[in-house]
């Protein structure tokens, strides 16, 4: 290739008239201001390629923060409502144990409840069979009132009376 070149350069001078030394200088010149040119280009390259790897790896960086921090979010609203669930299912069984508890013992003893029950409503009747004009009155009371009145005289009647059925047990004599 230095061969080709020296004859095209030895053609040059000989066409123009340059001396060949001057011819020379002026390649190894320009030879060497390419080579300069290349490495300048091969290191702003280089530049370039390390600045763009840094900020690839700081933005892989931050992404990898972000993905962190929205993991661990995540993972302790899990892990809360995780906890609040077996808070509830805890309550809950303890309550529907308690209801059982109890429904039981009701069950154990519904007969004497029922008897009970019974008593009262019998004891109940008999009370109202005794007091029987005085309800009478009270209803024709409250057929001649009229308006408001009628309402609230009604109520009255109907408060006073349950009041005084379900207190038959204490007005009994023992």
């Amino acid at each position: 290739m230095i061969k080709l070149i020296n004859k095209m350069l030895n053609m040059f001078t000989q066409v123009l008239g340059l001396p060949y030394v001057a011819a020379k200088k002026i390649i190894l010149v320009l030879y060497k201001i390419t080579l300069q040119v290349i490495n300048t280009l091969k290191i702003t390259v280089i530049l370039v390629k390390d600045s763009v790897v840094k900020i690839l790896k700081g933005i892989w960086y931050s992404i990898n923060k972000v993905i962190d921090i929205v993991i661990k979010s995540v993972t302790g609203i899990v892990n809360a409502v995780k906890k609040v669930t077996i808070s509830v299912v805890k309550a809950i069984t303890t309550v529907v144990k308690s209801i059982w508890k109890y429904l039981f013992k009701g069950i154990k003893y519904l007969p004497k409840i029922l008897k009970a029950v019974g008593k009262w409503i019998i004891a109940a009747i008999k009370e109202s069979i005794a007091q029987i004009f005085t309800l009478l009155g009270f209803f024709i009371a409250w057929l001649t009132l009229t308006g408001s009145a009628k309402d609230i005289v009604g109520i009255a009647i109907l408060i006073s009376t349950a009041l005084w059925l379900l207190t038959i047990g204490l007005r009994k004599d023992v």
